[in-house]
């Protein structure tokens, strides 16, 4: 665990316009539970005019469905492939079909020879899945709360390229029930020298078209708001958070981080468990 940063030494006068918060291990505890004042915190955020942006591999419908009676939520849907604000869309990055096909071939390969997972196509409209059953299907719906249950991934794909579904897919997710690694370097890591890869958890890979990541997302919100990197503040604790702890002047990994994270934080926040967000915003914008 690392000591957090002494927040009296930071300057009493920041101006913040934009802040983007990593969901699991940031913003959430290990429970997978919101820090008990969050509401006041939002409402007080929102009074001053600061746009709170939740960033996750998570699908954008699920994020907003995290944030019941709050219209118009601003947020960074799968790891920064899509991006929206006050219910429309701010950016978006489709991946190419041909990666796709591909992708779909080897991870059907590797889960026929035993491995324990499967492969989420994560659209705009819903994420598609081909592998149905239960245990499956329950490990990836927190994530994904829009998730179409189809025979075959490859005719979604057919379907969108004759217009009959309106849907793009913007990123590729495997999830392994145990550790992803072995699952995710037979499939979506071969992609690594032309595409976005990252392994978002112990159980999650991701990827996307090269130069997509939460960083990204993050200079589209700048661009939309007015605000720049001195009025930007980020959390992170996992790699797939470091190119948007780099978008901002403030930015701060978790107690609980991992060490590569906090290497590239220029502070760090009390651990997920002790409403290290909460705290830190309190304390720099003097929020009771």
């Amino acid at each position: 665990m690392n000591t957090p940063t002494d927040l009296s030494t930071l300057p009493g006068n920041i101006d913040l316009r934009l802040v983007a918060v990593d969901m699991d291990g940031t913003l959430l505890d290990d429970g997978k539970n919101f820090p008990p004042a969050l509401d006041a915190l939002l409402d007080a955020l929102d009074d001053r005019g600061i746009v709170f942006a939740p960033s996750s591999g998570r699908q954008v419908w699920t994020l907003l469905d995290m944030f019941p009676g709050r219209p118009g939520m601003t947020v960074i849907g799968e790891n920064g492939a899509i991006v929206m604000k006050d219910g429309r869309e701010v950016s978006s990055s489709p991946v190419d079909h041909g990666t796709i096909r591909r992708a779909v071939a080897l991870v059907r390969e590797a889960v026929a020879e035993g491995l324990d997972g499967g492969l989420v196509m994560c659209g705009k409209k819903s994420a598609y899945v081909e592998r149905t059953d239960d245990r499956f299907v329950e490990g990836v719906l927190p994530y994904y709360h829009r998730t179409e249950k189809v025979e075959d991934q490859l005719g979604v794909l057919d379907r969108i390229e004759s217009g009959e579904l309106n849907d793009d897919i913007v990123k590729l997710a495997v999830m392994c029930f145990d550790d992803v690694l072995p699952l995710a370097e037979r499939t979506l890591a071969r992609f690594a020298d032309t595409h976005q890869y990252a392994v978002s958890g112990r159980n999650w890979a991701d990827l996307q078209i090269r130069g997509v990541d939460k960083g990204r997302a993050v200079r589209a919100l700048q661009a939309e708001i007015g605000a720049g990197r001195d009025q930007t503040a980020a959390f992170g604790d996992f790699h797939n958070d470091i190119s948007m702890l780099k978008e901002a002047r403030w930015s701060f990994a978790m107690a609980n981080a991992h060490a590569e994270v906090v290497e590239e934080a220029a502070y760090i926040a009390p651990s997920n468990n002790d409403d290290g967000v909460g705290s830190v915003l309190r304390g720099i914008l003097g929020i009771g």
